[in-house]
């Protein structure tokens, strides 16, 4: 440290200086702090959306399809048909075989045994290898209507056992419930707004009459009720099928709004 001290010269071990010769041999040029500054933040900013691009590319995608005020047919990619009830939607995730619904909503599914089509939420899961049926959500309960071919019905709490329903069968899932409870009595005729045809099998025709009634919200009787009823029925006319029902059961039908 003397040493350096007693031949120190200024000027002499300006290492600034230095490294300026030393650019001007090599054609470099000084780079001003504001100008790496700048390209830093360039760099920096390329970085980010290269690494937005990637996330956009890779990641999944969510497809949510959903009903206003009215009902809306959804052809999945699958060839699957779901008949959204208002105010419902369903939303799949790559894959339309496996769906999250939110409501109600009808079921034509595409047949694939080897891949189920899959219906859940929160509460429950749903797995069918091609059917049709209903799913209708309540701030209460899930209710499944199975009208062709069969499917399984579990609630998703640990322990929990599914159900298996055949066609013309329905359950209902609580929300504090483990498994779900099979209907004693099932109408399939719940399924009109999205199918828009009526079934009846061997049906006492004063159900017939009900099941009308609610559906078209007039008042139907007739002169004798005590007659069944097996037929099934386009629901574009009322008028049509009391016509039918008269001639075909002998009676007289009278309707009121």
């Amino acid at each position: 440290m003397k040493y350096v001290i007693r031949y120190y010269k200024e000027g002499r071990l300006d290492t600034r200086k230095a490294l300026a010769k030393v650019r001007s041999r090599v054609g470099l040029q000084p780079i001003s702090r504001v100008r790496y500054l700048r390209w830093a933040a360039i760099a920096a900013s390329v970085v980010v959306l290269v690494g937005i691009a990637a996330y956009a590319l890779l990641a999944p995608s969510t497809v949510t399809l959903t009903a206003e005020a009215t009902p809306q047919v959804c052809r999945l990619t699958d060839g699957t048909v779901v008949t959204l009830a208002p105010h419902s939607s369903i939303s799949y995730t790559d894959d339309c075989r496996h769906v999250r619904l939110t409501g109600k909503a009808f079921f034509d599914i595409h047949h694939d045994s080897a891949n189920p089509f899959t219906i859940t939420d929160d509460r429950y899961t749903i797995r069918d290898i091609g059917t049709r049926l209903q799913v209708e959500e309540t701030e209460t309960m899930t209710r499944l209507t199975v009208v062709e071919g069969a499917a399984s019905f579990g609630s998703t709490r640990a322990g929990s056992k599914a159900v298996a329903l055949k066609a013309g069968m329905s359950a209902v899932l609580g929300n504090d419930d483990s498994t779900p409870r099979m209907d004693s009595r099932t109408d399939v005729n719940t399924t009109v707004w999205a199918t828009h045809q009526f079934h009846f099998d061997d049906t006492p025709l004063s159900e017939v009459l009900s099941t009308l009634s609610r559906y078209y919200h007039v008042r139907l009787t007739a002169s004798d009720t005590g007659k069944r009823l097996t037929a099934d029925f386009d629901a574009d006319s009322l008028d049509n099928i009391i016509s039918l029902v008269s001639q075909t059961l002998n009676v007289n039908i009278s309707k009121e709004k």
